[in-house]
């Protein structure tokens, strides 16, 4: 684990892992309150690190932080957990791979505001195993991988008196994209950071580069799709209209892509059009099993049923 700051939710984080753990490894990186007492009352190592940190002494480089905490670890597994986070579910399936090795990563299903998405969580220690991105840091890990989603790990955000998750994260993303310029990884992250700002010109620049790039392959339908929205958020119908098309080409799979089509659709007044895109998108019962970034749950049933239900009410007033 990574801290700073963390008395108000670490205790909670630490409950919910059920001591499951042999060890707990825990690198600090500046607290100024009872973080760190918390940590070792519950019998962690506890190393402080501020060489992550820029001159402002606020966080730099999260990968050189968690790599720090990887280093301490000894046993033979490692469970990555950050402190606002609870484990909800999956304890004795945890301590099953642990036993078997059925694989040497495990992605873990992870939940936040509603969006889910999987994370390599759990993993076999070993040479040559690190964390790499000064910012949405990843684990770069040469074994076999299987996914799990009845292990859950629940993000509680708490950024009260701490730099708001935003606003770190367009620091640091814009520092990426000067580190590593050709990494579309960078650029499609700053992208949702604009996006969710509603900055869309600045999305749709930032995604552009990433399809540009096409080297974040996990994510091409997300990027294609994500560009698709900003382009129907600023009003270029045929610009939403091409670029959803090529999200679906990408991987028809995403209910997403059905339900955006069937917006554009709609907010073009083509009504009829947009039906047949909701009524696709319900055919689409869950996620892609392999799908590894976040997903939207109310694009599975919820959102095409509602839409459908408004056009028939506008259609028939129509008639």
């Amino acid at each position: 684990m990574i801290v700073r700051d963390e008395e108000a939710v670490f205790a909670r984080c630490l409950e919910s892992l059920n001591r499951i753990y042999d060890e707990l490894c825990v690198v600090d990186t500046g607290s100024n309150d009872d973080t760190v007492a918390i940590a070792r009352g519950y019998g962690a190592a506890v190393r402080a690190l501020d060489s992550c940190n820029g001159s402002d002494g606020r966080i730099a480089d999260f990968a050189l932080a968690r790599n720090e905490a990887l280093a301490m670890a000894s046993g033979d597994w490692v469970l990555q957990v950050d402190a606002d986070e609870v484990l909800r579910s999956g304890h004795e399936r945890i301590l099953q791979y642990v036993r078997t090795g059925k694989a040497d990563s495990f992605g873990v299903l992870m939940m936040s505001n509603g969006a889910q998405w999987v994370s390599a969580r759990l993993f076999r220690r070993m040479p040559g195993a690190y964390y790499r991105s000064r910012i949405h840091e990843y684990l770069v890990h040469t074994g076999s991988f299987v996914q799990d989603r009845t292990i859950i790990i629940e993000n509680l955000q708490h950024k009260i008196g701490k730099e708001g998750a935003s606003e770190r994260n367009l620091r640091l993303l814009c520092e990426a994209t000067k580190d590593e310029p050709d990494e579309a990884r960078n650029y499609h992250y700053l992208g949702n950071e604009h996006r969710e700002a509603q900055r869309f010109a600045d999305a749709i620049t930032c995604y552009s580069v990433a399809l540009s790039k096409d080297n974040f392959h996990v994510a091409r339908f997300h990027t294609t799709y994500y560009l698709g929205v900003c382009y129907m958020l600023t009003g270029d119908w045929p610009r939403a209209l091409d670029t959803t098309f090529r999200a679906l080409q990408t991987d028809p799979r995403y209910a997403e892509a059905h339900c955006l089509l069937g917006d554009i659709y709609s907010g073009m007044g083509l009504y009829d059009y947009a039906r047949q895109w909701y009524r696709s998108a319900l055919t689409i019962k869950r996620p892609p099993a392999d799908a590894v970034l976040g997903v939207q749950p109310w694009a599975y049933g919820e959102h095409p049923r509602q839409r459908l239900a408004v056009l028939r009410n506008v259609i028939n007033g129509r008639a």
